[in-house]
């Protein structure tokens, strides 16, 4: 076993007013400032709501760069934008950095922090869609034979999170119904093979799908019939079901995007999954990921005051004053709020 580290138990905010004074003198704009400190905030927010951590039990050997990485996907799966997104990730690289000048045992976070990249910022699209949207969707194909093909197209995206090419190679024989955990095998990039849970709803849906479309085992789900010759559907007409139905919905809820794509709903189905629970590791499996860059964007108080309680936070021993202090009173005297 390895010696503990002398950061294991370093609180992730003992450099917080050090580091605020440093922006003071360098920057001299208390609206930056005010940024710096809400992203920081917000980090911490995060932290809060999805690891249960108060500010005072957030140490440095907790804060990683899959932690990072979750958390700037939380950002977006809340709503927030690519820009807010590298705008908190400049934040937390910049306090991480000055943490690591104040020590170097430290800098192996920053080094490893520096290779979570900005992303690029595109014109501004829905990245993906909200359950009612998609339901919204899948109202608009009629009830005939090739209207239930259609709506089972679009759910089978939706609750599967498929490439479209994945999603085009499935062949009957792939799907695995009568087990305990319902999946389906698809192959992905490199012919990497994964399996799919398949939700209950789309279960039900796929029988019924079976029943008109009586395909043999080798059989592509998703077919289509040219003279006589069965082969598998073509992307360009999985495309063009996406956008027609897509189109239809818009009439009625002009927020859904002008253009509905296949790979709008394995994004939708992603933030589906993120918002149910899911790691990002575990989603990454699911989506055929091997990459976690791929899915993934307050007051001044005493000096005196700060360092004792910052003294207080870094000493496992603290007193029982500051056990007793609310988070909101922690947040002021450490100066985040």
């Amino acid at each position: 076993m390895y010696p503990m580290s002398k950061t294991d138990k370093l609180k992730f905010f003992i450099y917080i007013k050090d580091y605020f004074d440093r922006l003071r003198l360098e920057l001299k704009s208390e609206e930056t400032i005010k940024s710096y400190r809400f992203a920081l905030n917000n980090f911490r927010k995060f932290l809060k709501e999805k690891h249960g951590k108060s500010v005072d039990k957030i140490n440095f050997s907790f804060v990683s760069v899959d932690i990072v990485r979750d958390y700037l996907f939380w950002i977006v799966s809340e709503g927030g934008s690519l820009n807010t997104r590298n705008l908190r990730l400049m934040a937390l690289k910049g306090y991480i950095g000055f943490c690591a000048e104040k020590n170097i045992e430290l800098a192996p976070l920053e080094i490893k922090l520096s290779k979570v990249k900005i992303k690029a910022v595109l014109p501004k699209t829905s990245n993906w869609l909200s359950k009612e949207q998609v339901k919204l969707i899948l109202e608009q194909p009629s009830q005939s034979k090739i209207g239930i093909r259609d709506r089972f197209i679009m759910l089978f995206l939706f609750s599967t999170g498929v490439r479209l090419s994945e999603l085009l190679n499935i062949k009957t024989s792939d799907l695995h119904l009568n087990s305990d955990y319902p999946s389906v095998k698809v192959i992905g990039k490199g012919q990497k093979a994964r399996r799919i849970p398949l939700p209950a709803d789309l279960i039900d849906n796929l029988v019924h799908f079976q029943d008109l479309f009586d395909n043999d085992a080798d059989d592509y789900i998703f077919s289509t019939t040219i003279k006589g010759v069965k082969d598998k559907m073509s992307p360009d007409n999985v495309q063009r079901i996406c956008l027609k139905y897509g189109k239809s919905a818009r009439k009625i809820d002009s927020t859904i995007p002008e253009k509905v794509t296949p790979h709008l709903f394995r994004h939708s189905y992603a933030a589906q999954m993120y918002r149910l629970g899911i790691s990002l590791p575990e989603l990454a499996k699911l989506l055929g990921h091997v990459d976690l860059n791929s899915i993934e964007i307050y007051a001044e108080t005493d000096d005196a005051m700060v360092n004792k309680a910052i003294s207080n936070i870094a000493n496992k021993n603290h007193n029982n004053n500051w056990k007793r202090l609310s988070e909101d009173e922690k947040l002021k005297i450490m100066g985040l709020k």
